[in-house]
């Protein structure tokens, strides 16, 4: 304890303040407002009967994004619209495959 700054007892003295044992009892209050018991402690607490299980995510949206309704319905009138054609023209619908069977089949 040579490296204290000398002063011997009272070096010892000013180490000792800071013991664990001088200070361990020692607990600082204030008068000023008495304790809220509204606090939460830190201590974990159930939600056994406070929450029901089925609510969790019923504020979620459950409606689909604009963008995709816009792209569903556009794809919806081009699908209708290649079937409309495919009726009115079944030669044009057929693959080039079916088309070239079609031919040789009706040749002599």
């Amino acid at each position: 304890m040579s490296n204290l700054g000398g002063g011997g007892a009272e070096a010892h003295a000013r180490f000792k303040q800071y013991d664990y044992r001088a200070n361990s009892s020692l607990v600082l209050t204030t008068d000023s407002r008495p304790r809220d018991t509204h606090e939460p402690t830190g201590e974990p607490e159930t939600l056994w009967g406070k929450i029901d299980p089925r609510s969790f995510g019923d504020r979620a949206v459950q409606n689909k994004p604009p963008e995709l309704e816009e792209k569903l319905s556009k794809s919806r009138t081009k699908k209708s619209k290649r079937r409309d054609d495919a009726a009115v023209d079944p030669a044009a619908a057929a693959s080039p495959a079916a088309t070239s069977q079609l031919i040789s089949s009706q040749e002599p």
